[in-house]
């Protein structure tokens, strides 16, 4: 570690974004011991993440931090952004890790994603770490959440990034930003001294989140101050409600309930019951919430006649006399 990145470490311990870090740490019971894997891609997020990180570890509230960087190979400015990530984790005195990918021009950003997430996951098994942490902060979830309202999604699409995942391999996707806003983790990196480099990709109105961040988000902002915090800071009583709700739904047995069984239970239970049955077999943002209406309503209309509903890609619910089906 530099001495600047030594007397930045010291004087930025109580700062609120560290603060919240922490927090999540403790929440997820990530041991003094553990070893994370910072996925910094060079950006104001991340470059924040990387800062409170180190600091935390200087504290001994976490062990070894490794800065991984994923060399996408897509845009001029990815050289240069590689080397800001690098100098960076230098002078605070962390491991550093790159990763390259082919810079397919034909590539999805979930293409680009599932490839970035896998590269992370490898530097995280070969470091023995038992996290990568992104720097997803609150407008990130607060667009989460608005996006997935936009496609449609039931209940559990509408608690938006949960902190911790199971990435792959025994290892945790791990957002220990998402209560921490935008214009915080600008701060942080302010009073590091820290550079950080803007990807416009990241306002491509052309895409539906580049469209969301350029247009709507300002709008929502200006509404009430610290929105996004807000709704990020209640995350945990979404996904609370959600895992009850699931928990509650009747889970059909070889794909078929007793209509009866189905008819006795209350209209939201019963429509969540079908939309979560449909939801294991497919994307439950391509489900159709009339369609659910519409079993849920023939259910205890008496009828006799088998009826057949499309709920969305080719799923299928099928009402008949005494039973239920569902289907691909």
């Amino acid at each position: 570690m530099t001495l600047q990145g030594a007397a930045i470490v010291r004087t930025l311990g109580q700062h609120d974004v560290v603060t919240r870090v922490r927090r999540a740490i403790e929440r997820e019971q990530y041991g003094a011991n553990a070893v994370i894997v910072a996925a910094v891609s060079g950006g104001r997020d991340s470059m924040a993440l990387m800062v409170a990180l180190a600091v935390l570890a200087e504290q001994q509230v976490l062990g070894r931090i490794v800065v991984a960087h994923v060399h996408h190979h897509r845009r001029v400015a990815a050289d240069a952004e590689l080397e800001t990530v690098k100098l960076a984790a230098a002078d605070f005195g962390l491991s550093f890790e790159v990763a390259h990918l082919d810079g397919d021009p034909k590539a999805t950003p979930a293409d680009l994603r599932d490839a970035r997430y896998g590269e992370l996951a490898k530097i995280a098994r070969a470091q023995e770490a038992v996290a990568v942490a992104t720097g997803h902060q609150a407008e990130d979830q607060l667009e989460t959440v608005l996006l997935a309202i936009v496609r449609g999604a039931g209940p559990r699409g509408l608690v938006g990034m949960r902190s911790r995942r199971l990435l792959g391999g025994g290892i945790d996707l791990f957002r220990p930003m998402l209560e921490v806003s935008r214009g915080a983790a600008a701060e942080l990196c302010n009073a590091a001294d820290l550079c950080w480099c803007d990807d416009p990709t990241n306002v491509d109105p052309s895409t539906l989140r580049g469209a969301l961040r350029r247009d709507v988000m300002p709008a929502i902002a200006g509404m009430r101050a610290g929105v996004a915090t807000r709704l990020s800071e209640s995350t945990s009583l979404r996904t609370a409600a959600a895992d009850a709700l699931d928990r509650a739904c009747l889970t059909p047995i070889n794909g078929q309930w007793s209509r009866q069984t189905l008819a006795g239970l209350d209209d939201g239970l019963r429509r969540a019951s079908v939309h979560h049955a449909a939801a294991c077999l497919c994307d439950a943002d391509a489900l159709s919430s009339s369609s659910v209406q519409a079993v849920s309503a023939a259910i205890i209309d008496h009828r006799k006649h088998r009826r057949v509903f499309e709920l969305g890609r080719n799923i299928m619910c099928i009402v008949e006399a005494q039973w239920v089906r569902i289907e691909r």
